[in-house]
């Protein structure tokens, strides 16, 4: 056989499995860049309204305010649902919530870090501006707060009261989130010297570890019950995914009836 012959043999090979290869993929199948697209974006609402169970269905995880004197659900009647954002102002990431809650008319609780409201009170007006409720997420986010001297518990939790009042005097500032959680008697009686009362959450889809959309958003959808506070951030590191998710978390809840309020003080 000469070498002519020979090469174009094997080209005709390689070219016959290129073209089975093609031909045996299934009509579904996806390229790796689709496949990924799909996997980002949030389950269909009908389809996890499918999988919701009716209110009256639903029993609360958890008790509405805890031992510590901590408000775990949100209060409200009803099939109800309030959202918050924690560790903000940030410039970038504050704006398009509020852009997206202006769009839908929802009212939140915004959970501020006095660093953060130090610098950017124009972002501290504008929640305020727009209704939502305002709530003390302390000066340095220190989650061992329980176990500070309580001069530093004061100073952590007045001197952020302090930082939002100088951003919009006299505004009210009802709530209280520990960092990280960790409420604890002390803190939460250093809170109520404040008149802020301690606002917890009954539902995490942890998306400071930045999940993507998808599963912050199914994630919510899947745990909503009534009287749910839901934890989400606008600051704290990059936020983008909580963003994206927003607008599809709230049009979900909507679809399965549920309310969006504020929690009772």
């Amino acid at each position: 056989m000469s070498k002519e012959l020979r090469a174009a043999l094997i080209l005709c090979l390689v070219v016959g499995v290129i073209v089975g290869a093609a031909r045996s993929e299934p009509p579904g199948s996806m390229s790796a860049a689709s496949e990924t697209a799909q996997q980002a974006a949030p389950k269909a609402p009908e389809l996890l309204l499918s999988t919701m169970p009716a209110a009256e269905d639903v029993t609360a995880p958890v008790a509405e305010v805890d031992d510590a004197g901590t408000r775990r659900l949100n209060g409200r009647e009803g099939r109800t649902v309030a959202l918050t954002f924690d560790d903000g102002p940030h410039p970038e990431q504050t704006p398009q919530v509020l852009r997206i809650l202006r769009e839908y008319e929802i009212t939140a609780t915004f959970c501020l870090v006095g660093e953060m409201a130090r610098l950017y009170p124009k972002l501290v007006q504008q929640i305020a501006d727009d209704g939502h409720r305002l709530c003390d997420h302390t000066i340095t986010h220190d989650t061992e707060l329980p176990d500070r001297d309580p001069g530093v518990i004061e100073d952590e939790i007045g001197g952020t009261l302090a930082a939002i009042r100088d951003a919009v005097p006299d505004v009210a500032v009802p709530f209280f989130r520990a960092p990280g959680g960790n409420f604890a008697a002390n803190v939460n009686e250093v809170a109520a010297a404040h008149d802020q009362a301690a606002l917890g959450w009954s539902i995490d889809p942890a998306d400071w570890r930045k999940p993507g959309a998808r599963a912050i958003h199914d994630y919510v959808a899947e745990h909503i019950h009534p009287g749910a506070i839901v934890l989400l951030h606008d600051g704290g590191g990059d936020r983008s995914g909580t963003v994206s998710a927003l607008p599809a978390i709230i049009e979900t809840l909507l679809a399965a009836g549920y309310e969006f309020v504020v929690p009772r003080g």
